[in-house]
């Protein structure tokens, strides 16, 4: 009990801090609450107990005429205390249907936002492998990312930059506290694969409300981001495959077409889900692959929160980049 205080307060402190006020009361509040917390203990250990908890609530009041889901709408016109008395209302009359939910569901938020930051450093591969790419996405959710190059991008630096599709229905926003970016080239991308252990289809309404459930009620700019991204999703051919990345990417290296492009392996607020055998299981299969086509491997949360860039040739890893501190949702960077 103690730890799962400990992660909500954590949570409250370094997460929903300036970004949920909603949220950052209710972990305040549940902390205190052994109701709530005797049944946010059911959630598997393998997934971030807070999101799945507020992303249940949140889908699972979408689908009924309750006083929580308008709290929902409207998250900025209410009083936090009479809402959390609500959420221990609804956590009641529902429990069961949520027990269910922390089963059958898992945290898969499939950002768009970190594109702003994976572009540029996807460009500066390309500029040095002199390839196209082709992208593999490792916890891919719905493949948002793997269309990154359909969106439009302004990144707040001195003097300020966009770059990507101009005419994209989708602009990013981001701020860059590092290093300016002077140049962002076009991505030639040939190939798009992503791997997760539940794909979400986004022309499935009832798994669109899971994903846009994850999304915290204040953050209406990333619900009508995602909302632009699933119309431009359609657009673009990829192959999305179920599955334990373990056995699903060896196959891939077989493929004579991606011998002429540059292959990169990515995987974004992922590998915190990862045993500590599961994170080595990966370093070492892409080793071993590295020696039939080099790879750049771009991740974060294996080991700390920065946003690395190594490029494995021939068994060796060569860190090449290191982005600190990068925001979980995309919102700013620091370019080096």
């Amino acid at each position: 009990m103690e730890q799962l205080v400990a992660v909500f307060r954590r949570f409250a402190k370094q997460e929903a801090k300036n970004n949920s006020p909603l949220y950052e009361y209710w972990c305040e509040r549940i902390i205190t609450n052994e109701q709530l917390l005797h049944l946010i203990m059911h959630i598997p250990e393998t997934q971030p107990k807070p999101n799945l908890f507020f992303g249940s609530v949140q889908y699972l009041s979408a689908q009924k005429e309750t006083p929580l889901k308008r709290i929902f709408e409207n998250p900025y016109e209410v009083n936090l205390e009479e809402s959390f008395q609500l959420l221990i209302g609804f956590c009641t009359q529902h429990s069961d249907e949520l027990l269910h939910l922390f089963q059958t569901k898992s945290v898969q938020t499939n950002e768009v936002q970190r594109a702003s930051y994976l572009y540029p450093i996807f460009s500066e591969i390309a500029e040095e492998a002199k390839l196209p790419l082709s992208l593999l996405e490792i916890g891919t959710s719905a493949g948002l990312l793997l269309n990154l190059d359909g969106y439009r991008y302004e990144i707040e630096q001195e003097p300020p930059i966009s770059f990507g599709n101009e005419n994209s229905p989708l602009t990013l926003f981001a701020k860059n506290y590092g290093t300016p970016i002077t140049s962002v080239k076009s991505l030639n991308i040939v190939h798009r694969f992503g791997i997760d252990l539940n794909i979400i289809d986004l022309q499935d309404s009832d798994e669109y409300l899971w994903l846009k459930s994850l999304i915290w009620p204040e953050q209406i700019i990333r619900k009508e981001n995602l909302a632009k991204a699933m119309v431009i999703h359609r657009q673009y051919s990829k192959l999305l495959l179920t599955g334990d990345f373990r056995n699903l990417i060896p196959p891939l290296f077989e493929n004579h077409e991606l011998q002429n492009s540059q292959i990169i392996i990515f995987h974004t607020h992922v590998a915190n889900q990862f045993s500590a055998t599961l994170k080595s299981e990966l370093l070492v299969l892409l080793q071993q692959l590295s020696y039939i086509h080099s790879i750049y491997h771009i991740y974060n949360n294996m080991y700390d929160k920065d946003l690395h860039v190594d490029f494995i040739d021939a068994g060796i890893t060569r860190t090449v980049k290191i982005l600190e501190n990068t925001d979980g949702h995309g919102k700013y960077f620091r370019w080096n």
